[in-house]
């Protein structure tokens, strides 16, 4: 990386500012008239615009939105038109797939797929989503270094390498928490040995 210090504190500040203006909708916003799949992809290219990565192919398209239908991550629609159960189910997948798989994304999703169970889940997510934008976007920048907590200081030195190594190190092991979490089998490996 060949930018300065400043660059990399600047980009951060920029990074910071545009996760503040990115909201997720929430259920009451999610349009309640039922939708045809390229409505769909439309509204949803919108919600998650900020996400996309750059350089890759779309995050959403109906390819995709079939094989979640197929692989019985979300329900399937009724007549070819999605409800607002559809759409909160795919805010969640496309956000959460940006860091895990879809067998995990299954696991946090309510086998019961109705709109009461859909609601409830899709405004705690919305909530949680809210809350770790706050945290993120309360972490002070001073001097160059994002402070963390208690004096722990993520030096933005080398271009800001050192806040790249460490958003990456921490988004493996954010991932391998949730991953850890989420096995059915209470977090033991099979096939260990007992000592």
């Amino acid at each position: 990386m060949s930018c300065t210090k400043g660059d990399a504190a600047q980009r951060l500040s920029e990074w910071m500012t545009g996760l503040e203006k990115f909201d997720l909708p929430d259920w009451d916003s999610l349009p309640q008239l039922d939708l045809y799949m390229d409505q769909v992809i439309l509204l949803l290219t919108r919600y998650l615009s900020p996400l996309e990565r750059c350089g890759e192919e779309k995050a959403i398209t109906a390819s995709i939105i079939n094989n979640y239908v197929r692989m019985k991550v979300m329900p399937p629609p009724v007549k070819k038109r999605y409800s607002r159960v559809h759409l909160a189910y795919l805010v969640m997948i496309c956000v959460l797939k940006q860091s895990l798989s879809i067998s995990c994304i299954q696991r946090l999703l309510p086998e019961d797929r109705s709109e009461a169970s859909a609601r409830a889940l899709y405004t705690d997510f919305v909530r949680q989503y809210r809350s770790s934008v706050r945290f993120l976007s309360g972490l002070p920048l001073r001097g160059g270094e994002l402070v963390v907590e208690r004096g722990a200081r993520l030096p933005l030195e080398d271009g800001g390498f050192s806040l790249v190594i460490t958003s990456a190190i921490l988004s493996t092991l954010s991932k391998a928490l949730t991953e850890f979490l989420l096995r059915e089998d209470g977090g033991e490996e099979d096939g260990e040995d007992e000592e």
